[in-house]
């Protein structure tokens, strides 16, 4: 095993998600890495918008640490970690696919065969430090600084959602809510040239699609709503493709009937409340409705490269603001009453380079 002249603690404070809205500070035992395994010390963790529904709405179990978007820094390495050393500067890309069924060799991670379920323990990066195996990590390409990339994680999952779009040049969007995910989906469809639409009604979210460069930015009661009685007519400004990332039942069908014929509705938030689609309307004009879940195959090493570009407003798809693990519930709180429109890091030691 190889060390970081920087001390690895034996245990380390974390983020613990006790009950709906209740999370304490917890002295956890730090293990020591096996041979593949390496420890990495937590620079960046953003807040997820399953971390919201996990914290605010309750869905979490008790003994949970939470927070799987991090980067960080190596501090000490198994033997078999080869391909990292202390010091190294690193993103989590843990992935739930097994790599070896149909669909993983197909290129197609996102519908693994025999991945772990999405229930069950976690124990994630609201931590000052996280033990991984050494496949589930990456290197941070220089010119990157550790906390933009953080933000690979949900941009993968954004390109990710494009990618089942099937979106081609020319073709117009709408997007809905204009949270991490929906903004990361406009800022790289604006990035390359497409006409969108966000749909959002949050003041501060509002003006962070404008600063994206959002064609037109509409709250959700400015689109047109149609009956039966209007099976097959079309929307003034319908379009090829409608994002829905609010996870909303109303935002769902709103979505759905902004389509032009042949469009696509992909469904990116997660929601209980379930809509319904007229099935006239989706027959006669066409209309596919999909679902995005996860990542493309190579979608980190994408998003790391796109972020090494700066083609991408980072300072604006990054939140200002920043909380150590004491401020986690009261980050998720006021994410939830829209009090911060870009994504929110937790900086669980105060790592800087």
């Amino acid at each position: 095993m190889t060390t970081d002249p920087t001390p690895v603690p034996e245990s380390i404070p974390a983020a613990v998600y006790q009950s709906q809205r209740v999370v304490t500070i917890e002295q956890r035992p730090l293990a020591e890495p096996t041979p593949a395994q390496v420890v990495v010390e937590v620079s960046h963790c953003g807040i997820c918008g399953s971390d919201l529904h996990l914290i605010d709405e309750g869905w979490g179990q008790s003994g949970d640490v939470l927070g799987h978007e991090w980067s960080g820094i190596v501090r000490s390495v198994g033997d078999a970690a080869v391909a990292f050393k202390p010091g190294d500067r690193v993103i989590g890309v843990d992935s739930p696919t097994c790599g070896v069924c149909a669909a993983c060799v197909a290129g197609k991670p996102s519908q693994c065969e025999d991945r772990e379920p999405t229930t069950g323990h976690f124990d994630g990066a609201f931590a000052t430090h996280v033990l991984a195996d050494a496949t589930t990590l990456l290197h941070i390409p220089d010119g990157l600084g550790l906390r933009e990339a953080a933000l690979a994680e949900p941009l993968a999952v954004a390109l990710h959602a494009i990618t089942r779009s099937g979106i081609q040049q020319g073709n117009s969007a709408i997007v809905f809510g204009a949270g991490p995910i929906g903004a990361l989906i406009a800022a790289v469809l604006i990035g390359d040239g497409h006409q969108v639409t966000v749909v959002e009604p949050a003041e501060q979210r509002q003006e962070l699609a404008r600063g994206l460069g959002a064609t037109a930015v509409l709250r959700p009661e400015d689109l047109p709503s149609f009956d039966m009685s209007q099976v097959d007519t079309l929307a003034e400004n319908a379009v090829h493709v409608v994002f829905e990332c609010s996870g909303r039942r109303d935002a769902m069908e709103s979505g759905f009937q902004q389509l032009r014929r042949g469009g696509v509705l992909v469904v990116v938030g997660t929601g209980i409340d379930r809509p319904r689609f007229d099935p006239n309307r989706m027959i006669l004009l066409e209309l596919t409705v999909c679902g995005a879940f996860i990542y493309d195959a190579d979608g980190f090493e994408t998003a790391l490269e796109l972020l090494r570009s700066g083609s991408l407003r980072t300072d604006l798809l990054i939140d200002q603001a920043e909380y150590d693990l004491t401020g986690v519930a009261e980050a998720v709180d006021k994410l939830v009453r829209g009090e911060h429109s870009g994504k929110v890091m937790i900086t669980p030691g105060g790592v800087r380079e």
